[in-house]
Protein backbone atom coordinates (compact mmCIF):
# COMPACT_ATOMS: atom_id res chain seq x y z
CA UNK A 1 0.00 0.00 0.00
CA UNK A 2 1.24 3.31 -0.78
CA UNK A 3 1.42 6.57 0.95
CA UNK A 4 1.18 9.89 -0.24
CA UNK A 5 3.81 11.68 1.98
CA UNK A 6 4.63 15.78 1.46
CA UNK A 7 7.99 14.65 4.06
CA UNK A 8 9.38 12.48 2.04
CA UNK A 9 8.45 13.61 -1.88
CA UNK A 10 9.95 12.38 -4.93
CA UNK A 11 12.38 14.64 -6.71
CA UNK A 12 11.70 15.22 -10.35
CA UNK A 13 13.08 16.90 -13.44
CA UNK A 14 11.59 17.93 -16.23
CA UNK A 15 14.32 18.35 -19.25
CA UNK A 16 11.66 19.85 -21.55
CA UNK A 17 11.77 22.61 -24.19
CA UNK A 18 8.33 23.53 -24.73
CA UNK A 19 7.00 25.24 -21.70
CA UNK A 20 3.47 24.22 -22.76
CA UNK A 21 4.41 20.39 -22.11
CA UNK A 22 6.25 21.35 -19.33
CA UNK A 23 3.11 23.25 -17.25
CA UNK A 24 0.82 20.00 -19.26
CA UNK A 25 3.28 17.59 -17.54
CA UNK A 26 3.94 19.21 -14.01
CA UNK A 27 -0.57 19.52 -13.74
CA UNK A 28 -0.56 15.73 -14.99
CA UNK A 29 1.19 14.90 -12.15
CA UNK A 30 -0.49 16.67 -9.92
CA UNK A 31 -2.46 13.80 -9.92
CA UNK A 32 -0.19 10.98 -8.89
CA UNK A 33 -0.21 9.23 -5.99
CA UNK A 34 3.11 10.22 -4.71
CA UNK A 35 4.38 13.63 -3.77
CA UNK A 36 6.34 15.21 -6.33
CA UNK A 37 9.41 17.95 -5.83
CA UNK A 38 9.15 18.97 -9.64
CA UNK A 39 12.17 21.01 -11.04
CA UNK A 40 12.20 22.17 -15.27
CA UNK A 41 15.22 23.09 -17.05
CA UNK A 42 14.42 23.70 -20.83
CA UNK A 43 17.77 22.60 -22.71
CA UNK A 44 20.32 19.46 -22.74
CA UNK A 45 23.23 21.94 -21.22
CA UNK A 46 20.96 23.08 -18.51
CA UNK A 47 19.89 19.63 -17.79
CA UNK A 48 23.64 18.51 -17.28
CA UNK A 49 24.45 22.01 -14.78
CA UNK A 50 21.14 20.83 -12.87
CA UNK A 51 22.32 17.17 -12.54
CA UNK A 52 26.11 17.72 -11.76
CA UNK A 53 25.13 20.69 -8.99
CA UNK A 54 26.90 23.71 -10.41
CA UNK A 55 26.34 27.26 -10.35
CA UNK A 56 22.76 27.96 -9.55
CA UNK A 57 21.84 24.40 -8.40
CA UNK A 58 24.86 23.55 -6.65
CA UNK A 59 22.50 22.86 -3.68
CA UNK A 60 19.57 21.40 -5.46
CA UNK A 61 18.69 17.74 -4.41
CA UNK A 62 19.75 15.19 -6.83
CA UNK A 63 16.68 13.74 -8.70
CA UNK A 64 15.32 10.71 -7.80
CA UNK A 65 13.81 10.43 -11.57
CA UNK A 66 14.42 12.56 -15.44
CA UNK A 67 11.78 13.17 -17.23
CA UNK A 68 13.89 13.46 -20.58
CA UNK A 69 12.54 15.05 -24.26
CA UNK A 70 14.56 13.91 -26.79
CA UNK A 71 14.75 16.85 -28.94
CA UNK A 72 16.38 19.78 -27.24
CA UNK A 73 18.15 22.83 -27.87
CA UNK A 74 22.17 23.40 -27.21
CA UNK A 75 22.36 19.77 -26.04
CA UNK A 76 19.93 17.00 -27.39
CA UNK A 77 18.55 14.31 -25.31
CA UNK A 78 21.07 11.87 -26.66
CA UNK A 79 24.10 14.33 -25.83
CA UNK A 80 22.23 14.01 -22.23
CA UNK A 81 21.87 10.27 -21.76
CA UNK A 82 25.61 9.82 -23.48
CA UNK A 83 26.82 12.19 -20.59
CA UNK A 84 25.24 11.04 -18.35
CA UNK A 85 26.34 7.39 -18.62
CA UNK A 86 29.66 8.42 -18.45
CA UNK A 87 29.51 10.14 -15.59
CA UNK A 88 29.51 7.74 -12.24
CA UNK A 89 27.56 9.99 -10.46
CA UNK A 90 24.73 10.31 -12.42
CA UNK A 91 24.76 7.05 -14.63
CA UNK A 92 22.44 5.47 -12.06
CA UNK A 93 19.75 8.02 -11.93
CA UNK A 94 16.45 6.41 -13.81
CA UNK A 95 15.84 8.36 -16.60
CA UNK A 96 12.00 8.14 -18.79
CA UNK A 97 12.61 9.48 -22.73
CA UNK A 98 9.66 10.97 -23.10
CA UNK A 99 9.01 11.15 -27.13
CA UNK A 100 6.57 12.83 -29.27
CA UNK A 101 6.54 11.48 -32.48
CA UNK A 102 6.18 7.70 -34.17
CA UNK A 103 9.68 9.11 -35.44
CA UNK A 104 11.35 9.33 -31.86
CA UNK A 105 9.53 5.99 -30.69
CA UNK A 106 10.94 4.16 -33.92
CA UNK A 107 14.48 5.58 -32.84
CA UNK A 108 13.91 3.94 -29.75
CA UNK A 109 13.15 0.71 -31.01
CA UNK A 110 15.80 1.09 -33.41
CA UNK A 111 17.86 0.62 -29.99
CA UNK A 112 16.14 -2.31 -28.77
CA UNK A 113 14.62 0.21 -25.59
CA UNK A 114 11.65 -1.19 -24.81
CA UNK A 115 8.72 0.49 -24.79
CA UNK A 116 8.01 0.81 -21.13
CA UNK A 117 10.74 2.79 -20.98
CA UNK A 118 9.66 5.42 -22.79
CA UNK A 119 6.38 7.65 -22.93
CA UNK A 120 4.42 9.28 -25.23
CA UNK A 121 3.69 13.12 -24.61
CA UNK A 122 1.85 13.60 -22.62
CA UNK A 123 2.32 11.36 -20.05
CA UNK A 124 -0.12 9.67 -18.13
CA UNK A 125 -0.25 9.13 -14.73
CA UNK A 126 -0.91 5.74 -14.00
CA UNK A 127 2.22 5.15 -16.23
CA UNK A 128 4.20 7.97 -13.77
CA UNK A 129 3.01 6.17 -10.49
CA UNK A 130 4.41 2.57 -11.81
CA UNK A 131 7.65 3.41 -12.63
CA UNK A 132 7.75 5.12 -9.35
CA UNK A 133 6.46 2.47 -7.84
CA UNK A 134 9.66 0.48 -9.34
CA UNK A 135 11.88 3.09 -8.19
CA UNK A 136 10.62 3.10 -4.99
CA UNK A 137 11.70 -0.71 -4.46
CA UNK A 138 15.33 0.35 -5.68
CA UNK A 139 15.96 3.20 -3.36
CA UNK A 140 18.41 3.28 -0.96
CA UNK A 141 16.38 5.82 1.00
CA UNK A 142 12.01 5.07 1.19
CA UNK A 143 10.35 7.21 -1.42
CA UNK A 144 6.84 5.72 -0.85
CA UNK A 145 6.24 5.51 3.40
CA UNK A 146 5.70 1.80 4.03
CA UNK A 147 8.21 0.27 1.75
CA UNK A 148 9.93 -2.36 3.31
CA UNK A 149 13.51 -1.69 4.01
CA UNK A 150 14.38 -6.09 3.31
CA UNK A 151 12.07 -5.50 -0.49
CA UNK A 152 14.26 -2.27 -1.40
CA UNK A 153 17.68 -4.85 -0.28
CA UNK A 154 16.18 -7.58 -2.37
CA UNK A 155 15.30 -5.59 -5.45
CA UNK A 156 18.37 -3.91 -5.63
CA UNK A 157 20.28 -6.83 -5.45
CA UNK A 158 20.44 -7.59 -8.95
CA UNK A 159 22.80 -4.95 -9.32
CA UNK A 160 24.12 -4.41 -13.69
CA UNK A 161 21.96 -0.72 -13.67
CA UNK A 162 21.79 1.23 -16.80
CA UNK A 163 21.81 4.67 -17.03
CA UNK A 164 18.86 5.05 -18.90
CA UNK A 165 16.62 2.52 -16.78
CA UNK A 166 17.99 1.06 -13.36
CA UNK A 167 15.59 -1.76 -13.25
CA UNK A 168 14.82 -4.88 -14.70
CA UNK A 169 12.77 -5.48 -18.41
Amino acid sequence: MTTRSSENPIEVLLVEDNPADARLTEEILKDSEYAVNFSVVEDGEAAMTYLRRQGEHAYTARPDLVLLDLNLPRKSGQEVLAEMNEDSNLRNIPVMILTGTAAEQSLLFSYNIPPSRFCRKPIDVPRFDAVVGQLDALSERPLVMGTPPAARQAASSGGGRKWWWPFGR
